[in-house]
């Protein structure tokens, strides 16, 4: 059974109700919306006056359509975004040229200086990666949490280390009974999950997850 105020914020009153809203004395009509607001709330609100069950009933056979809409839109959407992730990972894994090691190069001032140059990791397809994983839904991976990434990686810790930490924590029987609420994109970038989950799974170059890790 759907309900009706699952992942909704709002629903609508259509204008063509106007003249039944418009025959109801004001105190029926204000029992009739405290009564609506009840039902779109799941409340599974009843009435003892015959007069706002009379009136509610082809208001609620109409939110009713409205949700089915909704619901339809919503799987629509989800499957759309499904396919463009698919999509994506799929670019990804035959992208070879994504796959990059850490490289050094000569500094312009001193030719006998060298530094380790960090790559970019691309942090949007971190985010698709950690939410298809554990089924979530973060919208973005802030300033603050792309540093310490950075600053792991500056660290020493590799990349392979992030996605071996991921798969690791998603088989992890503490984070399933725990529904993977712990499992941010910010909990990957401290040195001690990494430490903790990084050494269970091998992940070699060739592995087209690291992908995602790379510009």
């Amino acid at each position: 059974m759907l309900q009706m105020a699952k992942d909704k914020k709002s629903f609508i009153l259509y204008v063509d109700q106007k003249d039944l809203w418009n025959k109801l004395p004001d105190e029926i009509a204000g029992k009739l919306i405290k009564h609506i607001y009840s039902y779109v709330s799941d409340e599974n609100p009843s009435s003892n006056d015959l007069i706002v069950e009379i009136a509610f009933e082809p208001i609620k056979q109409q939110l009713k359509r409205d949700l089915k809409l909704f619901e339809e839109k919503r799987v629509k959407r989800s499957e759309a975004g499904i396919a463009g992730a698919n999509k994506r990972w799929q670019e990804m894994a035959n992208d070879s040229k994504r796959i990059i090691s850490i490289a050094k190069i000569a500094d312009n001032v001193n030719d006998n200086v060298n530094v380790n140059v960090i790559d970019n990791i691309d942090y949007q397809a971190l985010l698709e990666f950690v939410n298809k994983t554990f089924g979530r839904n973060f919208k973005v991976i802030g300033d603050k949490v792309q540093r310490s990434y950075k600053a792991r990686l500056k660290d020493g810790y590799k990349k392979e280390d992030i996605i071996n930490a991921i798969k690791n924590c998603k088989e992890n029987p503490y984070h399933k009974e725990n529904n993977y609420q712990y499992c941010t994109p910010e909990f990957f970038s401290r040195a001690e999950t990494l430490d903790k989950y990084a050494d269970r799974t091998i992940v070699t170059e060739s592995d087209s997850i690291l992908a995602i890790l790379n510009k």
